[in-house]
């Protein structure tokens, strides 16, 4: 009996039982690392102090230790997730719509405050001002990525399916570029996000004003590869939610201020239904 064919399969069920429940523990008891890809909005300099004040705070919390993975761009970052280069990846919510549909990423928290899209144009009285929608009609405008949900993909279907405006298009990677470009006459007006804007130095936000906004949508989530087990990203949305709501300064910086669990089927799924594929870039 001990060399039947079901005794063996038997033993084959066991071991890769056993050799699963040992990866798992391993990832739970933090001997193993994780990876972290961070849409880059911002300079790397700037994700990596930022992002790595609160993963360095997260080192005694029990969980695997988490390295940042970083993206020379947007176009680069979507072809890191679409791969499945990153355990773990912080994206906009359409980067969330994406990411599931080819990994099967699994959204763990985002902030409570929904995302809106800003359109901006400098404030100043210049002899081109710009006072509403209408005077952009066949202007340059600047966005820092194709996909950049609010700043960009979900901006253009609204200026160009609601508002009927018609424009040039210009990408400058970032949405620090975008204020940049703005202030220093490159295009007429630029798209950004609330939280981005808010963060811009004062020299530079007062010098520019909101001329349109896009509906909220959820904010941009932390999400995990379901290659991570599932013990650990329970554990991972637990201790970021205390750590970020223990250190108001870093939640801010990393853009999670009011850190709240997510759930795809309730934030995410609807950005589906909106039928932006003609904008988004390949």
């Amino acid at each position: 009996m001990k060399n039947s064919p079901f005794s063996r399969v038997f033993l084959l069920l066991c071991a890769m039982f056993t050799l699963n429940f040992s990866a798992q523990a391993q990832a739970a008891d933090g001997k193993s690392t994780l990876s972290m890809l961070v849409v880059p909005q911002f300079p790397a300099t700037e994700i990596h102090e930022n992002w790595g004040r609160v993963l360095d705070g997260l080192q005694h919390s029990g969980l695997p230790k988490i390295e940042l993975l970083f993206a020379k761009d947007i176009n680069e970052f979507e072809s890191f997730f679409k791969a499945g280069r990153a355990d773990l990846i912080y994206c906009n919510p359409y980067h969330m719509v994406m990411a599931k549909k080819h990994q099967g990423y699994r959204p763990l928290i985002r902030d409570d405050n929904p995302l809106k899209g800003l359109l901006i144009a400098r404030l100043d009285k210049d002899e081109d001002p710009v006072h509403s929608l209408s005077d952009l009609n066949g202007r340059t405008l600047l966005f820092p990525s194709p996909n950049a949900f609010g700043a960009s993909l979900y901006m253009r279907a609204l200026l160009t399916r609601k508002e009927g405006i018609q424009f040039q298009t210009k990408f400058v990677k970032t949405h620090s570029n975008v204020i940049r470009g703005v202030v220093r006459k490159e295009g007429q007006a630029g798209g950004m996000v609330a939280a981005t804007l808010a963060a811009e130095d004062s020299n530079l936000s007062n010098r520019v004003k909101v001329i349109y906004e896009t509906p909220p949508v959820a904010a941009h989530p932390i999400a995990a590869h379901p290659r991570v087990p599932q013990p650990v990203q329970a554990a991972l949305q637990s201790v970021l939610l205390t750590y970020l709501k223990g250190n108001p300064e870093f939640a801010r910086a990393v853009q999670i201020p009011n850190p709240v669990i997510a759930d795809y089927q309730r934030d995410y799924d609807p950005l589906e239904r909106l039928n932006l594929e003609e904008f988004v870039g390949k």
